[in-house]
């Protein structure tokens, strides 16, 4: 029982649910990358390249508890490290561990794919360690590695193939972006006077949560201007604009939700809302990038 507390402890530690998300994703910026350059699907490589971004991730995650042990003491007690059935220095081996079996599956493809993979490991590492305390730049570079896991499922199809990536795979990455940066600041929002007496500096906090409302809902009505092009750039099918209506929804009702919040209590209280409305169209977005390419 105590091995099967511990294993489970292991995988909660993992987010296995986001990992299956970074898999995803990775598959498709692989998938537009050899659509666009016409060349054939090699399956493996494609699994290769999506487990790559799964150990980085999956370190990222692991490393992140090791960090966050005070923070979540207070307001995640669920999580394994606090509850003690993963120890802390157990939890920073296991991170580590996973970093190097990323880096070391990606070695045996190019020089390339290496150095790519040694930045986004480097960058969640660092993100975990001290970025994400600067709050901005954290929603920023939480964004730049969301969408990197798209990036480099292009860039490893590509560089097999003495190619340069596709520009119709920078589609996808700029809308992932946009996607995840408006969420972060809708959720520093929510998050603003627990952000404000931790030196947190979000967005939120530095210019008050009503500009930083209107700034995400800039952010997500450009998510809104750019959702046709992939349809219109004849690379994917009409299931892509169906399902990217879908997400287009997510965001206008997300929108109107921070736009018809009159009182800065309902501000506050809506984010919430509007920031589970945008987490369904994560999803939808990333299914409809993927089917999309069918």
């Amino acid at each position: 029982m105590a091995l099967l507390a511990k294993v489970k402890g292991y995988l909660e530690l993992m987010r296995p649910h986001n990992l299956l998300v970074s898999f995803l994703t990775t598959m498709v910026g692989y998938g537009a990358a050899i659509k666009a350059l016409h060349i054939k699907p090699n399956y493996i490589e494609c699994i290769i390249a999506s487990l790559v971004v799964v150990f980085i991730a999956a370190g990222g995650y692991v490393i992140n508890d090791y960090y966050d042990v005070e923070t979540d003491a207070v307001s995640k007690p669920w999580r394994p490290i606090i509850r003690g059935v993963v120890g802390r220095g157990e939890a920073r081996v296991l991170a580590y561990i996973l970093f190097v079996s990323g880096l070391l599956l990606s070695l045996f493809y190019s020089l390339y794919v290496l150095i790519f993979t040694i930045i986004s490991a480097w960058l969640v590492h660092e993100y975990s360690r001290w970025i994400k305390k600067t709050g901005f730049i954290g929603n920023v570079a939480v964004s730049v590695e969301s969408a990197a896991t798209i990036l480099f499922g292009g860039f490893f199809a590509s560089v097999q193939y003495n190619k340069y990536v596709p520009f119709i795979v920078f589609i996808p990455v700029f809308y992932a972006f946009l996607l995840v940066l408006g969420r972060e600041i809708i959720k520093g929002i929510e998050d603003v006077e627990g952000d404000s007496r931790a030196g947190i500096y979000t967005l939120a906090v530095t210019i008050g949560p009503r500009k930083a409302a209107v700034f995400a809902s800039i952010l997500l009505l450009l998510v809104v201007g750019i959702s046709p092009i992939p349809w219109l750039s004849g690379i994917y099918n009409n299931l892509y604009l169906v399902l990217a209506l879908g997400v287009d929804a997510t965001i206008i009702y997300s929108i109107a939700v921070l736009i018809n919040s009159k009182r800065y209590i309902e501000l506050i209280e809506f984010s919430k809302r509007a920031r589970s409305a945008l987490k369904i169209g994560f999803l939808l977005g990333g299914l409809a990038f993927l089917l999309g390419l069918l």
